[in-house]
């Protein structure tokens, strides 16, 4: 059992010192204008951050390279983050030190590594080098290999983790269960989405897995916490050099994340909101951050608001669900409810139509101006970010 505590102490010198250092950076001098306290600045968000960079960084008048490092997804223009190339290995140094003193990886490890990298999004790469410097072996795969190719490595060289998004793995899983498959790997690592028990179950019956692990952060932060899923599912562990400030908390303590990441000088990052919510929890007398999930997104349709939350009671016991959102010749709004869930077929149609009654009632359809269709899919047919490799729950393609 743990409970909701007061963040750890933070040493407002500390904080101070760095706020100096950002406030006087090029890039904030405006941003940060009339503020002399660090306890009173802005939070920063990638909101405010896309036209800082855009007026403020050049790339070619940089005296040294860069790290660079995209966020956002193929729906929006992208955020490229520069990260000082040494600041960034430092960082992760510091990351790869606290996972080897947790045996989190060890000189044993044997990881098959499928998360993604593309266009500047470097998930996969960025794992090769923590595991590299927690001294283990890691096959490089990357998401684009085929399931085939996946299936041989995990054979030849028996892995003894995975790792990739969750939507990835589900992919993976999914083929092999087709294909009367399944693995014996002892360990799972995910990042960059939520892991929902349904998932977890398919997940843990097709690799075989005993131990869940992940590990958190952003493109504009790096990574800087990780996670004994197993142990604490939703807890991370916070590296030092970071400052983790939960602002504006609700009743239950939930509240915005933003970051100062100590580590980044040359180009300072400083209250970053990376737009999640979260918490601390003390377990044991150690605080530990306790992820609720990203904030809520919604959309409109037909001049009604809706939250993605609305739409779990619809999507109850599937394993994955996403909407896409378009429109028609006719400019209709369409409304389309992917499911991925098991139904034998003699139980299809009436499960579709069930689900359509409910999402319609949901939206409170209209026919003369939306469209709304329900589908069973399988999780490799949900729209999945080449870039990224993550699968939202929600896609906009109006």
């Amino acid at each position: 059992m743990y409970s909701a505590c007061i963040s750890p102490e933070i040493d407002n010198s500390v904080l101070q010192e760095y706020f100096e250092l950002a406030r006087k950076n090029p890039l904030y001098i405006e941003f940060y204008k009339g503020n002399d306290l660090a306890t009173e600045a802005l939070m920063l968000s990638k909101k405010e951050l896309m036209p800082i960079l855009d007026t403020n960084f050049k790339l070619q008048e940089e005296k040294t390279g860069v790290y660079l490092v995209r966020s956002g997804g193929s729906t929006q223009k992208p955020l490229v983050f520069p990260v000082d190339i040494q600041e960034n290995q430092k960082q992760r140094f510091a990351l790869a030190e606290e996972l080897t003193r947790n045996n989190f990886f060890t000189s044993k490890t044997i990881a098959l590594n499928i998360f993604g990298y593309s266009d500047m999004y470097r998930t996969a790469a960025i794992m090769d080098d923590i595991l590299e410097k927690c001294q283990a072996t890691t096959l490089a795969l990357s998401s684009h290999a085929s399931y085939t190719d996946m299936e041989q490595a995990a054979h030849y060289f028996k892995p003894d983790f995975i790792m990739g998004t969750p939507s990835k793995l589900l992919c993976f899983a999914q083929f092999l269960e087709a294909n009367n498959k399944k693995l014996a790997i002892e360990n799972l690592f995910y990042a960059g989405e939520f892991l929902r028990p349904n998932v977890q179950k398919l997940l843990q019956k097709v690799f075989g897995f005993q131990q869940i692990y992940s590990m958190y952060g952003s493109a504009e932060t790096g990574i800087w916490a990780w996670s004994d899923f197993t142990k604490n599912p939703s807890l991370f562990s916070v590296i030092k050099g970071i400052i983790v400030e939960i602002i504006n908390p609700d009743q239950d303590g939930y509240g915005t994340i933003a970051v100062t990441n100590t580590f980044r000088k040359r180009f300072p990052v400083f209250r970053y909101a990376i737009g999640d919510l979260g918490r601390w929890v003390e377990v044991n007398g150690k605080s530990f951050l306790e992820l609720k999930s990203r904030e809520t997104k919604s959309f409109i349709v037909c001049e009604q608001h809706f939250d993605l939350d609305e739409f779990l009671s619809v999507t109850t016991e599937a394993d994955a669900f996403q909407i896409q959102l378009s429109t028609n010749e006719s400019f209709k709004e369409v409304v389309r409810l992917l499911i991925v869930q098991h139904i034998s077929t003699d139980k299809r149609v009436g499960y579709i139509q069930k689900k359509s009654s409910e999402l319609k009632k949901l939206l409170h359809c209209d026919k003369r101006f939306m469209e709304v269709e329900v589908l069973l899919v399988t999780a490799s047919e949900l729209y999945t970010d080449p870039n990224t490799t993550k699968t939202p729950m929600l896609l906009d393609l109006r």
